[in-house]
Formats: structure tokens, sequence, C-alpha cells
């Protein structure tokens, strides 16, 4: 993936990257399968459109701080070499789709406040702290050989796509999906009947009316937490509700639901819930869908690549304060051997290379283990 080595040109406001971003940026792209970084550009352009794009040999040349970060990703490159060649499982999808997205954010639409990459990365932040990682695949695609698949904002959708995630789910899987999916066929005609149209066989629900949220408007939940920005009248036909809205003319409707549908299971989110909400709601299907979510500390981005002799953790610190993890192998950026956890410094990388079977979600720190053993 083209990525900068600080600020681009192209928005509004281009921020420059702090003192070890970039080194962080390059090795999340390492760790979630890349055998290789491409950087645009490689000396920056004095004139043109793109002058004011960073670049690895910047206009301040050689005595400056890009350049000397880029001296420092080369040579940790060599040391992890041997990275090269190995894959990143992943027990979950998050199904992303580009005419859905054009179609979701058209005008004319129930609101102009829900925006569909706002569900998507809403979802994978969800997914990335609980540290789950996350393949992104087409609608249709084969999920056989995942455990959860996560559907956000499919408000367009073909029936042969919508037909092979309810056979995913009937067949042991376990699907995840927001509001307003299932609405419209490729042709953006309604799929009448009640929404969410493509869906509600699959989970069991049927809504007969929106009732979007004015921005700063919340609807308190069943479990103390707030809705906000969509809700709908929902009437449970199978499924269980898992929360309810408390106030409102929609007091004691369901918000997010659960359906049985033939081996698996069908989560409906039919509401935006604050982060910790989701990310309980997230975690509650992952595990039911036999994902061993272990957790790790704030900030800390963990994802596992695999071979055939070994695995590889890469420990990625985004933020201001060190952290332990529980490891044992040898970690490759400094060449030190780990016996029972790593250390990794505010805003650093570390990769440890080990032997033992390795969960592909993240585990817990041994700083966390040390509180809960006393």
């Amino acid at each position: 993936m083209e990525h900068s080595t600080s600020a681009v040109n192209w928005q509004p406001r281009n921020i420059a990257k702090g003192p070890g971003e970039m080194l962080r940026n390059s090795l999340a792209h390492l760790a979630r399968g890349a055998d290789g970084l491409c950087f645009f550009q490689w000396r920056a352009s004095v004139q043109g459109s793109e002058k004011f794009h960073s670049a690895m040999l910047p206009h301040a040349g050689t005595d400056s701080r890009i350049w000397r970060e880029v001296l420092e990703l080369g040579s940790i490159l060599e040391t992890l070499a041997e990275v090269a060649g190995t894959t990143v499982k992943a027990e979950a999808a998050l199904v992303f789709s580009w005419e859905a997205w054009w179609a979701y954010d058209q005008e004319s639409h129930p609101s102009s406040d829900v925006r569909y990459l706002d569900q998507v990365h809403a979802m994978y932040a969800a997914f990335w702290e609980a540290g789950i990682t996350v393949d992104v695949v087409a609608p249709g695609a084969d999920l056989s050989r995942y455990k959860l698949a996560v559907v956000p904002g499919l408000y367009l959708v073909r029936e042969k796509d919508s037909a092979a995630l309810a056979e995913y789910v009937a067949n042991g899987g376990t699907a995840l999906v927001t509001y307003f999916s299932g609405i419209v066929d490729e042709n953006e005609k309604v799929l009448a009947g009640g929404y969410p149209g493509a869906f509600r066989t699959m989970l069991g629900i049927r809504s007969e009316e929106f009732y979007p949220l004015p921005p700063g408007r919340t609807l308190a939940l069943s479990n103390g937490s707030t809705a906000s920005l969509w809700s709908e009248a929902m009437r449970l036909e199978g499924a269980e509700a898992q929360l309810t809205f408390t106030e409102g003319h929609l007091s004691g409707t369901a918000a997010v639901t659960r359906n049985r549908h033939g081996a698996g299971n069908a989560w409906y989110l039919g509401t935006v819930l604050d982060p910790a909400s989701l990310r309980d709601v997230v975690t509650g299907a992952a595990g039911e869908a036999g994902i061993n979510v272990l957790g790790s500390p704030t900030g800390l981005e963990v994802v596992v690549r695999s071979g055939a002799d070994h695995s590889y953790v890469f420990l990625i610190n985004h933020s201001d304060e060190d952290h332990k993890y529980a490891a044992h192998g040898h970690e490759l950026i400094v060449g030190e051997d780990v016996s029972h956890a790593v250390v990794v410094p505010a805003g650093a990388v570390r990769v440890v290379r080990t032997s033992d079977p390795v969960p592909q979600t993240a585990g817990p720190s041994a700083s966390q283990k040390d509180d809960e053993s006393d």
C-alpha cells in the first residue's frame, strides 16, 4: 500500500506525522500481511502540484528527522527479512462494498448525518481495540473460513450476495449486521415488505419506519448507555432483544437483537452505540462465534503473522506509555531473547519470533496478568 513519510497534500489540513509515527504506520502494513513497503515519493518535488507532499528525502535534505527515520526503517526491515512469506490468518471478516458506499451517501435519505464510512470505521475500530484481526472482503465472498462476519451499512445488496450471507449463518457462522442495511437491490429499488428487506428472515426482525435522531440527541438504553443518530420501529419475528430503548416513544423497543438462523446466529444493531457498548457487542458476538478474545492494553496493536516454523508477534505501541506483553521467543528489532514478557516503549514497535502456538487475537500484558494474580 502506498503511504507517506509524513504529511500529504490533498486534504484540507495536511498534518505532519510525529516522531516514530511513520515507523509505526509502516510496520503495521507489514504486520497485516505486506512483504514490502511503497512510498510516494522518493525525493520531494520543488515545484508542481505535489511539492508539499512529504518524501523519503525531504526539502530539508539529509540533515532532517524524516531522513533519519527512513534510514532507521531500512535497518529494521533488514532485521525483519525472515518475516516475508508468512501470512495473517484472520477469524473475522468485514464486508465492504463500494457500491453500497456510493448509494448510501446519496441525498434524499432518512438522515444526512449517517455515513457509510462512519459505520465501517466504527466497526473496524471496535475489532482493533478488542485485538481481533479482521480481513476486509467484498459482498458475496466465501466466508466459510471465518467465524464471524460483520456487515456495516450494506444499504445496497444483490440478492445472491444476501443469500450467500444467510447461507453462511445457516451453516454455523455468526453475522453482525448494522442499521440501514439490506434496503435496496443493485438498481436501488427498495425491497418492500419491511426493513431490513434483504436480511429480514436471517435477522428475525421487521422494522416499519426509521426514526433518525438529530445531532446531540441521545436515547437511553437498557444497559445504562446511550444511543445516537438512529432508531427504528423494530418488531421481533424470532429474534431476541439484547438491548432495548428505555425512553421516548420507542421505549421497550429492541435496539440490538440476536437471532438463531439455522446452525448460526445473526446479530442486528438498530442504532449507533457509544464506543464502549459497541465493543461489548462485538466481543460478545465474537466470543459466541468461538473467537478467543483476550484483549490488549489500550493503544497496543497486536497482530500475528505465521509461517511453517515460526510465528511473529507484532507489537505496535500507539500510546504515550510503556506496555508489557506476555511473550516467549526472540525479539528481532532490538535482538534480545524474551522469556516472560517484552516491554514495548511508548511509541515503539517490537516483533517477537516464537515457535509456540500464538492465538490470532491479542494476549493480555504481563502487567495485567500480575494484577489478576494479585
